[in-house]
This record gives C-alpha cells, structure tokens and sequence, in this order.
C-alpha cells in the first residue's frame, strides 16, 4: 500500500520495543529476531529512532534500546516520518506525473478516501494502543516471553 520497507521496518522495531513489557534495555540482537527486521537495516531504523528522541541507545554489556517517550504520546505517524515516509510524497497508482483533484486517475477518488482514512489513523493511533491491542493476543504474549 503505502508504506516502503524502511517504514514497515520502523513499525515492527518500534512495536517490538513497546511490547517488549520490560524496563530493561533490549538488544539489538533480540529485536531483530523478535521482530524479523535484519539487524543491519534494525541499527540504520534505530538510528533514526534516536535521532527523532524517541528511543535512548546504550552501549556495552546489558545495552540496548529503550523508549524515551511514553507510548502513549508517540503515534504511528510520528514513527513513519521519523523513518523518513512522507504521505503526501506518493506516487499515482497508475503512473502519471500529475494527478489530483485537478487531473485525476480512475482510481484517484477511491485511493484519495484511503488516504484519508491512512492519515487519520496514523495520527490517532499511538504505540500504547498497538501494546494495549497486541496484549490481548496469545500469539504476542508467547512471542514477548520467549
């Protein structure tokens, strides 16, 4: 749909790290793992993370990623720009230079309702929902404590 690989990316690393139910930094070793993010791409994501102030690094022995900000003040869309997406930077589904309201596709109406919704939920969904919504599911709660 909308979002690139750095985005879908960014969204596990960051659900990884809010499901994660400890206090304790998680290593980068663990999130890519628990996340299927590789650990290449995980340390440039993360980078940017902290970059954005959302995530504190610590190095050595016992380190790792930590949130810096609660859950529940970071949104899904704060996390995708952070990653560099840019909603309004997307390309028309049929291919043309120009399309708009002024010049549109056939499918440009329908596709202009579903960014509308995208953009709506991104800004209203924060990482505390995700954690709260993903917390009822049995397959997370095995995952986080494995």
């Amino acid at each position: 749909m909308f979002l690139n690989q750095t985005s879908h990316y960014a969204l596990r690393a960051m659900t990884g790290l809010v499901i994660s139910e400890t206090d304790e930094p998680v290593g980068s070793k663990r999130l890519a793992e628990v996340t299927s993010v590789p650990s290449h791409y995980l340390s440039k994501i993360m980078r940017k993370m902290v970059k954005a102030g959302y995530v504190e690094s610590r190095k050595g022995h016992g380190g790792g990623f930590t949130l810096k900000v609660a859950p529940d003040k970071i949104r899904i869309i704060d996390v995708l720009n952070a990653s560099g997406f840019d909603l309004e930077d997307q390309p028309c589904v049929f291919g043309f230079d120009s399309c708009g309201d002024d010049n549109p596709c056939a499918l440009h109406p329908v596709w202009k309702q579903l960014k509308t919704c995208f953009t709506d939920w991104s800004h209203n969904t924060t990482l505390e929902d995700i954690r709260r919504e993903s917390s009822k599911l049995e397959d997370v709660k095995r995952w986080v404590k494995e």
